[in-house]
């Protein structure tokens, strides 16, 4: 057993020395070069809008048989059930926009403006999911603000864990597309 132990012994100790082979170069540890330590941190990436879905802004468009004191606009909402949206937590929010001398007005509807009640429901069929804009009117200028530049309107889908979470005042809508991006 000596005599194993001594052989083995001596092939470990005589098979190698350090002119056998060529040493490696040097790994770097840190993305900076300094061993141990993490590169510098980079810019910050655009905040996101936390699955906020907003649609554009829409010149007004009544459907037929809309009168001069009330009028009815049907705004679809594709791939969404807006009926299972609201009963999840979430929060369906409809804006109209003014621009009179080049100054916007936005409105959280429901809303009073002037003589005008506006306001929104859903619209649900085996086909068609959507919103449903209604404005009415005792001055009769509800066709006045049909295919008018200056008068515009808006969906915006706020998810149950973003309005939970956030706090934000959704009739305001200067706060409300500062926070969610829009």
């Amino acid at each position: 057993m000596s005599f194993y132990l001594f052989i083995g012994l001596s092939i470990t100790l005589t098979s190698c020395s350090p002119e056998d082979g060529k040493d490696g170069i040097d790994g770097i540890d840190g993305i900076d070069g300094i061993d141990g330590k993490d590169g510098t941190q980079g810019p910050a990436g655009q905040d996101g809008n936390a699955n906020v879905i907003a649609s554009d802004w829409r010149t007004i468009q009544w459907d037929q048989g809309s009168l001069p004191n009330f009028g009815t606009m049907l705004i679809e909402v594709k791939n969404i059930d807006l009926e299972e949206f609201i009963a999840t937590g979430g929060v369906i929010m409809v804006y109209f926009k003014a621009t009179i001398d080049e100054d916007d007005y936005v409105y959280a509807l429901p809303a009073t403006i002037g003589n005008a009640y506006l306001q929104f429901q859903l619209y649900d069929s085996p086909n068609i999911s959507g919103i449903i804009f209604q404005m009415s009117s005792p001055d009769n200028n509800v066709l006045d603000i049909q295919d008018n530049q200056n008068y515009a309107i808006r969906y915006v889908l706020v998810p149950a864990n973003v309005s939970e979470a956030s706090g934000l005042n959704l009739n305001n809508y200067k706060e409300a597309s500062k926070i969610l991006g829009l």
